[in-house]
């Protein structure tokens, strides 16, 4: 009986369906929808390298602090960290009598380590979050695409090559990802546009070539924004695949996002 009372509870404070909500960070560690309604948490064992299995959901904005445990699917790629994306994607208000929907986002990140330097890259997952009048659920993944990276490439090797390089020692590649609700389009899920900013420093620095021992003025020592791999694109759901979809392919831009 008191699934459903905390469900109620939560719903007068729930997005409007179809957009893209912030969450907020609270003392304990967990990311809350603005007034605290619902928390999410991914926990995480300091004594242990593994990551987390279940995501933490609580309904302190009720009253209940109790944390229900929804085991995580598998990701792809042996990730080796998990974070959680600080949105939701609200999917249905719960004024219809099915009760709320979400998306929620699971930032899958793989790291390395270079001579040097080293970089992250991320892949923000989107799944299915639904509190039904008697259940809550984290189901289908329904999106898996390129979301972040910081890589940094040492490219001075001998006092000369510090000079050439006005001190500026290491390449530096970025990637970032946002999304925002679309137009509404009438279907089971809304419409998202995916937008991307791929950088690189020095302007002039490329990562599939070699760029140590090249001579830089200080007009370089400013961040290149990549054309091609800074792009936007519409993703639409399908409910045959039940999977996003962009509206036309997404460029190679593994030279940023791959660590």
């Amino acid at each position: 009986m008191l699934l459903p009372i905390l469900i109620a509870a939560a719903a007068p404070v729930a997005a409007p369906a179809h957009a893209v909500v912030d969450l907020v960070a609270n003392k304990a560690g967990q990311l809350c929808l603005s007034d605290g309604g619902i928390c999410l948490e991914l926990p995480a064992d300091e004594d242990s390298d593994e990551l987390p299995a279940n995501l933490l959901v609580s309904f302190p904005g009720a009253g209940d602090t109790e944390k229900t445990a929804l085991p995580l699917p598998s990701f792809s790629g042996e990730p080796q960290g998990l974070r959680l994306w600080p949105h939701l994607v609200s999917v249905r208000g719960g004024d219809d009598g099915q009760g709320l929907e979400y998306l929620v986002g699971v930032i899958t990140e793989q790291r390395a380590m270079y001579s040097g330097g080293g970089g992250s890259g991320g892949r923000l997952h989107l799944l299915r979050f639904g509190m039904a009048p008697h259940a809550i659920a984290l189901s289908d993944e329904v999106l898996d695409i390129e979301w972040d990276s910081s890589l940094m490439i040492r490219a001075c090797f001998s006092e000369q090559d510090m000079e050439d390089r006005l001190g500026a020692c290491h390449d530096e590649y970025s990637f970032t990802g946002a999304l925002a609700a679309a137009a509404p389009g009438g279907g089971e899920l809304p419409s998202l546009t995916y937008r991307t900013t791929a950088t690189a420093y020095p302007q002039s620095s490329r990562r599939s070539e070699d760029n140590s021992g090249t001579k830089l003025k200080k007009s370089d020592l400013t961040k290149w924004k990549d054309p091609e791999c800074s792009y936007t694109r519409m993703l639409h759901y399908n409910p045959a695949t039940a999977r996003y979809e962009m509206d036309r392919a997404a460029p190679d831009c593994s030279d940023y996002t791959t660590p």
